[in-house]
Protein backbone atom coordinates (compact mmCIF):
# COMPACT_ATOMS: atom_id res chain seq x y z
CA UNK A 1 0.00 0.00 0.00
CA UNK A 2 1.34 3.42 -0.95
CA UNK A 3 2.21 5.66 1.96
CA UNK A 4 0.21 8.82 2.62
CA UNK A 5 1.50 12.30 3.22
CA UNK A 6 2.71 13.25 6.66
CA UNK A 7 0.79 16.16 8.15
CA UNK A 8 2.22 18.78 10.52
CA UNK A 9 -0.77 20.74 11.76
CA UNK A 10 0.17 21.61 15.36
CA UNK A 11 2.86 23.82 16.81
CA UNK A 12 4.48 20.77 18.41
CA UNK A 13 4.66 18.93 15.08
CA UNK A 14 5.95 21.96 13.18
CA UNK A 15 8.77 22.42 15.71
CA UNK A 16 10.16 19.02 14.70
CA UNK A 17 10.83 20.11 11.11
CA UNK A 18 11.12 23.93 11.04
CA UNK A 19 14.94 23.99 11.20
CA UNK A 20 15.03 22.04 7.93
CA UNK A 21 14.02 25.19 6.04
CA UNK A 22 16.76 27.65 7.03
CA UNK A 23 18.42 27.27 3.63
CA UNK A 24 18.15 30.50 1.59
CA UNK A 25 16.02 28.91 -1.14
CA UNK A 26 13.47 27.77 1.47
CA UNK A 27 13.21 30.82 3.72
CA UNK A 28 9.72 31.58 2.39
CA UNK A 29 8.74 28.22 3.94
CA UNK A 30 10.74 28.67 7.15
CA UNK A 31 9.21 32.00 8.13
CA UNK A 32 5.49 31.09 7.90
CA UNK A 33 6.15 27.91 9.90
CA UNK A 34 8.00 29.94 12.52
CA UNK A 35 5.13 32.45 12.57
CA UNK A 36 2.69 29.60 13.16
CA UNK A 37 4.81 28.19 16.00
CA UNK A 38 5.13 31.62 17.66
CA UNK A 39 1.57 32.78 17.00
CA UNK A 40 2.94 35.82 15.16
CA UNK A 41 0.05 36.25 12.72
CA UNK A 42 -3.13 34.67 14.14
CA UNK A 43 -5.17 35.58 11.04
CA UNK A 44 -3.25 32.95 9.06
CA UNK A 45 -3.11 29.22 9.82
CA UNK A 46 -0.20 27.29 8.26
CA UNK A 47 -0.34 23.52 7.89
CA UNK A 48 2.54 21.55 6.41
CA UNK A 49 2.51 18.25 4.50
CA UNK A 50 5.37 16.09 3.25
CA UNK A 51 6.07 12.90 1.38
CA UNK A 52 9.29 11.18 0.39
CA UNK A 53 9.28 9.63 -3.07
CA UNK A 54 12.37 7.96 -4.54
CA UNK A 55 14.67 9.71 -2.08
CA UNK A 56 13.24 13.22 -2.54
CA UNK A 57 11.06 14.84 0.11
CA UNK A 58 8.35 17.17 -1.19
CA UNK A 59 7.09 19.79 1.26
CA UNK A 60 3.75 21.50 0.68
CA UNK A 61 2.40 24.18 3.01
CA UNK A 62 -1.19 25.42 3.00
CA UNK A 63 -1.72 28.88 4.50
CA UNK A 64 -5.37 29.70 5.15
CA UNK A 65 -6.13 33.35 5.86
CA UNK A 66 -8.95 35.54 7.12
CA UNK A 67 -7.88 38.54 5.05
CA UNK A 68 -6.29 37.33 1.80
CA UNK A 69 -6.28 34.44 -0.62
CA UNK A 70 -5.15 31.16 0.85
CA UNK A 71 -1.57 30.49 -0.24
CA UNK A 72 0.27 27.27 -1.04
CA UNK A 73 4.06 27.14 -0.71
CA UNK A 74 5.94 24.30 -2.36
CA UNK A 75 9.54 23.10 -2.06
CA UNK A 76 11.63 19.94 -1.91
CA UNK A 77 14.82 18.36 -0.61
CA UNK A 78 16.60 16.23 -3.18
CA UNK A 79 16.17 16.00 -6.93
CA UNK A 80 12.88 17.32 -8.31
CA UNK A 81 11.11 14.74 -10.44
CA UNK A 82 7.95 16.00 -12.07
CA UNK A 83 6.07 12.70 -12.12
CA UNK A 84 6.74 12.07 -8.43
CA UNK A 85 5.78 15.59 -7.47
CA UNK A 86 2.50 15.42 -9.40
CA UNK A 87 1.45 12.31 -7.50
CA UNK A 88 2.15 14.10 -4.20
CA UNK A 89 0.46 17.29 -5.44
CA UNK A 90 -2.68 15.37 -6.35
CA UNK A 91 -2.90 14.05 -2.79
CA UNK A 92 -2.25 17.55 -1.42
CA UNK A 93 -5.00 19.04 -3.59
CA UNK A 94 -7.54 16.44 -2.52
CA UNK A 95 -6.58 16.83 1.16
CA UNK A 96 -7.01 20.61 1.04
CA UNK A 97 -9.83 20.85 -1.51
CA UNK A 98 -7.78 22.69 -4.12
CA UNK A 99 -9.14 23.00 -7.67
CA UNK A 100 -12.55 22.06 -6.25
CA UNK A 101 -15.53 24.39 -6.00
CA UNK A 102 -14.26 27.96 -5.68
CA UNK A 103 -11.02 27.00 -3.90
CA UNK A 104 -8.37 28.09 -6.40
CA UNK A 105 -4.68 27.85 -5.46
CA UNK A 106 -2.26 30.74 -5.06
CA UNK A 107 1.22 29.26 -5.15
CA UNK A 108 4.79 30.34 -4.34
CA UNK A 109 7.40 27.94 -5.68
CA UNK A 110 10.34 27.48 -8.02
CA UNK A 111 9.63 27.62 -11.76
CA UNK A 112 9.70 23.81 -12.11
CA UNK A 113 6.52 23.59 -10.02
CA UNK A 114 4.63 25.98 -12.31
CA UNK A 115 5.36 23.81 -15.33
CA UNK A 116 4.31 20.68 -13.46
CA UNK A 117 1.03 22.22 -12.27
CA UNK A 118 0.23 23.24 -15.86
CA UNK A 119 0.45 19.56 -16.84
CA UNK A 120 -1.63 18.60 -13.81
CA UNK A 121 -4.39 20.99 -14.89
CA UNK A 122 -4.33 19.71 -18.45
CA UNK A 123 -4.45 16.07 -17.37
CA UNK A 124 -7.41 16.70 -15.06
CA UNK A 125 -9.29 18.98 -17.49
CA UNK A 126 -9.00 21.97 -15.15
CA UNK A 127 -9.45 25.18 -17.11
CA UNK A 128 -8.20 27.86 -14.72
CA UNK A 129 -6.74 31.24 -15.57
CA UNK A 130 -3.29 31.93 -14.15
CA UNK A 131 -1.86 35.28 -13.13
CA UNK A 132 1.89 34.77 -13.08
CA UNK A 133 4.66 36.83 -11.51
CA UNK A 134 8.18 35.45 -11.93
CA UNK A 135 10.75 36.67 -9.41
CA UNK A 136 14.29 36.28 -8.20
CA UNK A 137 14.78 35.71 -4.49
CA UNK A 138 17.33 37.57 -2.37
CA UNK A 139 18.41 36.69 1.18
CA UNK A 140 21.01 37.87 3.69
CA UNK A 141 24.00 35.67 4.37
CA UNK A 142 25.57 35.37 7.83
CA UNK A 143 28.17 38.11 7.28
CA UNK A 144 25.49 40.51 6.03
CA UNK A 145 23.34 39.74 9.06
CA UNK A 146 26.33 40.46 11.31
CA UNK A 147 27.00 43.76 9.52
CA UNK A 148 23.44 45.07 9.54
CA UNK A 149 22.42 43.82 12.97
CA UNK A 150 24.39 46.70 14.49
CA UNK A 151 24.38 49.06 11.50
CA UNK A 152 24.65 52.57 12.89
CA UNK A 153 24.24 54.96 9.95
CA UNK A 154 20.82 56.51 10.60
CA UNK A 155 21.47 59.87 8.93
CA UNK A 156 18.60 61.26 6.88
CA UNK A 157 18.11 64.44 4.86
CA UNK A 158 16.98 67.45 6.90
CA UNK A 159 13.34 67.27 7.95
CA UNK A 160 12.96 63.51 7.44
CA UNK A 161 12.49 60.85 10.11
CA UNK A 162 11.82 57.10 10.19
CA UNK A 163 9.47 55.39 12.61
CA UNK A 164 6.81 52.69 12.83
CA UNK A 165 3.50 53.30 11.00
CA UNK A 166 0.77 53.36 13.62
CA UNK A 167 -2.07 55.78 13.00
CA UNK A 168 -5.24 55.17 11.00
CA UNK A 169 -4.07 57.86 8.60
CA UNK A 170 -0.81 55.94 8.03
CA UNK A 171 -2.72 52.75 7.20
CA UNK A 172 -5.14 54.50 4.86
CA UNK A 173 -2.34 56.23 2.95
CA UNK A 174 -0.46 52.96 2.58
CA UNK A 175 -3.65 51.15 1.51
CA UNK A 176 -4.15 53.82 -1.13
CA UNK A 177 -0.79 52.84 -2.64
CA UNK A 178 -1.43 49.09 -2.42
CA UNK A 179 -2.14 46.82 -5.38
CA UNK A 180 -4.61 44.90 -3.20
CA UNK A 181 -6.29 47.54 -1.02
CA UNK A 182 -7.40 45.50 1.98
CA UNK A 183 -7.21 47.84 4.97
CA UNK A 184 -7.47 45.15 7.66
CA UNK A 185 -4.78 42.99 6.04
CA UNK A 186 -2.44 45.97 5.67
CA UNK A 187 -3.07 47.01 9.27
CA UNK A 188 -2.30 43.53 10.60
CA UNK A 189 0.90 43.21 8.54
CA UNK A 190 2.12 46.63 9.70
CA UNK A 191 1.38 45.74 13.31
CA UNK A 192 2.86 42.23 13.41
CA UNK A 193 5.72 42.16 10.86
CA UNK A 194 8.81 44.33 10.27
CA UNK A 195 7.43 47.61 8.90
CA UNK A 196 8.64 51.19 8.81
CA UNK A 197 7.65 54.53 7.35
CA UNK A 198 9.54 57.70 6.53
CA UNK A 199 8.05 61.14 7.17
CA UNK A 200 8.77 64.68 6.10
CA UNK A 201 7.61 66.54 9.15
CA UNK A 202 4.25 64.92 9.94
CA UNK A 203 3.61 63.72 6.38
CA UNK A 204 4.10 60.05 5.50
CA UNK A 205 6.20 59.95 2.33
CA UNK A 206 7.38 56.33 2.13
CA UNK A 207 7.05 52.90 3.70
CA UNK A 208 8.10 49.27 3.69
CA UNK A 209 6.27 46.23 5.06
CA UNK A 210 6.44 42.43 4.93
CA UNK A 211 4.44 39.57 3.46
CA UNK A 212 2.93 36.68 5.42
CA UNK A 213 5.69 34.41 4.05
CA UNK A 214 8.27 36.68 5.71
CA UNK A 215 9.75 38.52 2.73
CA UNK A 216 10.20 42.28 2.87
CA UNK A 217 7.81 43.89 0.39
CA UNK A 218 5.94 46.99 -0.76
CA UNK A 219 8.91 49.34 -0.52
CA UNK A 220 7.56 52.65 -1.80
CA UNK A 221 8.67 56.28 -1.69
CA UNK A 222 6.22 58.88 -2.94
CA UNK A 223 6.92 61.24 -5.84
CA UNK A 224 8.77 64.34 -4.79
CA UNK A 225 10.81 62.50 -2.18
CA UNK A 226 12.81 60.10 -4.34
CA UNK A 227 16.53 60.31 -5.04
CA UNK A 228 17.38 60.86 -1.36
CA UNK A 229 18.26 57.22 -0.46
CA UNK A 230 15.09 57.01 1.66
CA UNK A 231 14.22 53.60 0.21
CA UNK A 232 17.63 52.23 1.16
CA UNK A 233 17.22 53.53 4.72
CA UNK A 234 13.77 51.95 4.97
CA UNK A 235 15.03 48.60 3.71
CA UNK A 236 18.03 48.51 6.05
CA UNK A 237 15.83 49.50 8.99
CA UNK A 238 13.24 46.82 8.20
CA UNK A 239 16.02 44.25 7.76
CA UNK A 240 17.36 45.11 11.21
CA UNK A 241 13.85 44.67 12.64
CA UNK A 242 13.60 41.26 10.95
CA UNK A 243 16.97 40.17 12.39
CA UNK A 244 15.90 41.30 15.87
CA UNK A 245 12.77 39.14 15.49
CA UNK A 246 14.74 36.01 14.57
CA UNK A 247 14.12 36.28 10.83
CA UNK A 248 16.61 36.15 7.96
CA UNK A 249 15.87 39.21 5.81
CA UNK A 250 14.79 38.30 2.29
CA UNK A 251 12.80 39.69 -0.62
CA UNK A 252 11.43 38.84 -4.05
CA UNK A 253 12.09 41.07 -7.08
CA UNK A 254 10.19 40.73 -10.36
CA UNK A 255 12.42 39.25 -13.09
CA UNK A 256 11.26 41.99 -15.49
CA UNK A 257 12.33 44.79 -13.14
CA UNK A 258 15.89 45.14 -14.38
CA UNK A 259 16.45 48.46 -12.57
CA UNK A 260 15.72 47.08 -9.10
CA UNK A 261 17.47 43.78 -9.81
CA UNK A 262 20.69 45.58 -10.68
CA UNK A 263 20.26 47.93 -7.72
CA UNK A 264 19.77 44.96 -5.37
CA UNK A 265 22.88 43.20 -6.67
CA UNK A 266 25.01 46.33 -6.30
CA UNK A 267 23.77 47.19 -2.80
CA UNK A 268 25.27 44.03 -1.23
CA UNK A 269 22.45 44.08 1.31
CA UNK A 270 21.36 40.57 0.26
CA UNK A 271 22.54 37.86 -2.14
CA UNK A 272 20.46 36.51 -5.00
CA UNK A 273 19.59 32.84 -4.42
CA UNK A 274 21.26 30.68 -7.08
CA UNK A 275 21.61 27.09 -8.18
CA UNK A 276 24.90 26.17 -9.85
CA UNK A 277 25.69 29.83 -10.42
CA UNK A 278 22.34 30.70 -12.02
CA UNK A 279 19.67 32.76 -10.19
CA UNK A 280 16.65 30.63 -9.37
CA UNK A 281 13.26 31.79 -10.64
CA UNK A 282 10.39 31.64 -8.16
CA UNK A 283 6.86 31.97 -9.48
CA UNK A 284 4.02 33.55 -7.53
CA UNK A 285 0.90 32.33 -9.32
CA UNK A 286 -2.72 33.17 -8.62
CA UNK A 287 -5.23 30.78 -10.19
CA UNK A 288 -8.83 31.79 -10.82
CA UNK A 289 -12.00 30.20 -12.12
CA UNK A 290 -12.59 29.63 -15.80
CA UNK A 291 -15.49 28.07 -17.72
CA UNK A 292 -15.19 24.45 -16.54
CA UNK A 293 -13.26 25.17 -13.35
CA UNK A 294 -13.96 23.02 -10.30
CA UNK A 295 -14.72 19.79 -12.19
CA UNK A 296 -11.75 18.02 -10.61
CA UNK A 297 -12.78 15.67 -7.81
Amino acid sequence: MASTMKAYTTQKALKTVVENFRKPRQLFVYHPIQFEINGTFPATKTSLFSKNVNGTTYWLANMTSLYERDRQILTHDGKFREEDFLAVFDEFCKTNGLFAGSNAPSTVAEKCYTKAIEKYMKKNNINAEVQNKSTHFFAMNESQIFKYRNYGDTTLPDGYSIDIPESTNDVMKIVGSSITPNAKLVEEKLRRFPSLCVRKGDELVGFISSETHGALAHLHVFDGHRGKNLGEKLEIGAAKMAIENGMRPCKFIDTTNSFFLEKAKKSKLMDVVESNGTPLVFDQNVYSQASNYGMHK
